[in-house]
């Protein structure tokens, strides 16, 4: 019972402070994801694109990105791009100043590293649909865009979803990294409350079952997702 008061809302205990924490960490990875996902697409197809040039820089980008650790992206994002852009601003507006906050830091550097994996998901996905299915489409006159949309893209799901559910959870889970650029997310306030009261095991603890509840919640929504395309693409 005296552990679990450390958990209570007020003065008293941590509950509000980990709470915020949950949230910030929450909107961190949902903030992330959209953003990482739409670039997975975009990098993947430049991947297939008829330019020499675009698909070295796409598959440049890839390895740039899965190759450093991500907390070393973070510290690169979160220290140089401010100045990187705050340089080019100072081109056109010499006394403007921009200042990129933590979390937004976080973000894009998790976008970046999440991105480079996703668009190899996207590839693989891409490359295991038939290649006759565009051509047969393509001799009856439909367009490229139409033929993506509505032939490939559907049957791309299925590969992508449990690819992309892994990448959701390893994102759930590189959150906690974001604590060393002051952001206070879950981890960080755990910290705080460790500091501060000298329970490490059980603050810890809390924390463990927090992200495997995540973990369990996320996976229930991907078996669904799995479930309905299926269902979707066998009922076509």
């Amino acid at each position: 019972m005296e552990l679990l008061s450390l958990l209570t809302y007020g003065d008293t205990g941590w509950g509000d402070e980990l709470f915020r924490g949950l949230l910030v960490t929450l909107a961190l990875a949902v903030s992330t994801a959209p953003c990482a996902f739409i670039l997975s697409f975009l990098i993947g197809w430049a991947k297939h694109s008829d330019n020499q040039l675009v698909r070295r820089a796409a598959y440049g980008y890839t390895t740039i990105f899965r190759c450093l650790p991500e907390l070393l992206t973070i510290l690169i994002i979160y220290y140089q791009l401010q100045s990187l852009i705050n340089y080019f601003v100072h081109f056109f507006f010499p006394a403007t100043n921009i200042s990129l906050n933590a979390f937004a830091a976080g973000v894009v550097a998790l976008t970046l590293v999440f991105s480079a994996l996703g668009s190899e998901v996207v590839r693989s996905a891409y490359q295991s649909v038939d290649n006759g299915q565009f051509e047969a489409a393509a001799s009856l006159g439909l367009r490229r865009r139409l033929i993506f949309f509505k032939i490939i893209l559907p049957q791309m799901w299925r590969h992508c979803i449990p690819a992309f559910g892994n990448l959701w959870l390893i994102l759930l889970k590189d959150t906690s990294l974001i604590s060393v650029i002051a952001v206070s997310d879950l981890v960080r306030y755990s910290n705080m409350a460790i500091a501060t009261t000298r329970k490490p095991f059980f603050f810890y603890t809390i924390v463990a079952i927090i992200f495997v509840m995540l973990s369990l919640i996320s996976g229930r929504i991907q078996m669904v997702l799995e479930r309905r395309v299926n269902n979707f693409l066998e009922g076509s």
